[in-house]
């Protein structure tokens, strides 16, 4: 046996790198904090910091630089970290193929939605996937669109449920309901009176919007541009919290129809009517990787999950979410 060349390391002697490790860098590179990426890869801190100084000796290059009181990932872990991603997507996507060489998918399947489709959605799409597929265990998430994005394109999501646009060339979607908006306010409210609303309604209205990083948050802005309203309150965390702010008489919001039914229940406090002329509208998408192996299954699935939402594809508001008890009788 020829002995290890004196300018290569020697990869049997010093051992290659885990997987682990490399997810480990990653992690540490997107988020830029020791704290950030433990908590983003549900380890420990010192575990982490552990693994990424094995790392470092195993490659015999530094990854991280010390500055002041925190640390900085050097130029060189920043290329490293582009290299473990690829390494990673290409890792996943070979025991992806090996799941998927037949005509059903099983083993870990891993899916995570928007905040403003997730409570309101999965319910009812999880068990088209447990139906078509019932050999996969299924580990959800909700996740913001930026993401999303980032975690499905380099393979550490499967599936995502996620509005259009999708900011990314190498995610394949098939859109499985088209979610028109209705206006919520609070029972008492001059429009509650209306059997449906204009978009020149707004122009008179407080419209309450969520916290930057929310894919909503722009959409409904753009509404709100388009008719002039008069002003906008932002800041709402969720769906849920902005609904209670409506409630409480500060003023109207934007909502999905897919959420009506929780967030506008009877008890809840407010009441939702469609709008009568241009019916502003999101369109929500399963997403996937354009060069899985399993990207026909994943079409498959999203073609199922469109006719198991079918029932939502309508400008109409749900019964119970149209009128309070006490509220005006809505016209016929």
């Amino acid at each position: 046996m020829n002995p290890p060349s004196a300018t290569r390391p020697n990869t049997n002697a010093v051992g290659r790198p885990t997987m682990r490790q490399l997810e480990y860098l990653v992690a540490l590179n997107t988020h830029g904090h020791i704290g950030r990426a433990a908590a983003a890869c549900y380890v420990s801190q010192p575990t982490l910091s552990t693994q990424i100084r094995q790392l470092e000796r195993h490659l015999g290059v530094s990854i991280t630089e010390r500055v002041g009181r925190g640390i900085v990932v050097t130029p060189v872990g920043r290329e490293l970290a582009d290299r473990a991603r690829a390494v990673l997507r290409d890792t996943d996507e070979l025991l992806e193929w090996g799941r998927t060489s037949t005509d059903e998918l099983i083993g870990p399947l891993r899916i995570a939605a928007i905040p403003t489709a997730a409570p309101y959605l999965l319910a009812r799409i999880l068990p088209v996937v447990r139906e078509r597929h019932p050999d996969v265990q299924i580990h959800l998430d909700e996740m913001k669109t930026l993401v999303l994005v980032d975690v499905l394109t380099t393979a550490q999501l499967d599936l995502g449920l996620m509005a259009l646009p999708i900011p990314s060339e190498d995610i394949e979607h098939l859109v499985v309901l088209e979610d028109p908006f209705l206006l919520a306010m609070e029972p008492g409210h001059r429009l509650a009176r209306r059997p449906a609303v204009t978009s020149g309604d707004l122009a008179e209205e407080t419209v309450l919007l969520l916290e930057n990083g929310h894919c909503l948050r722009g959409q409904a802005l753009e509404i709100c541009r388009d008719a002039g309203a008069r002003e906008v309150g932002k800041g709402g965390t969720s769906l849920t919290t902005i609904c209670q702010m409506v409630a409480a008489g500060m003023g109207v919001t934007l909502l999905p129809r897919s959420a009506a039914p929780i967030e506008a229940r009877r008890g809840a406090g407010i009441v939702v009517r469609p709008f009568s002329d241009v019916v502003p509208s999101r369109q929500l998408a399963l997403a996937w990787r354009g060069r899985s192996p399993a990207a026909p299954l994943y079409r498959d699935l999203a073609v199922l999950i469109a006719e198991r939402l079918a029932d939502l594809n309508t400008t109409s508001p749900p019964a119970a979410a149209r009128q309070e008890p006490g509220d005006v009788p809505d016209a016929e």
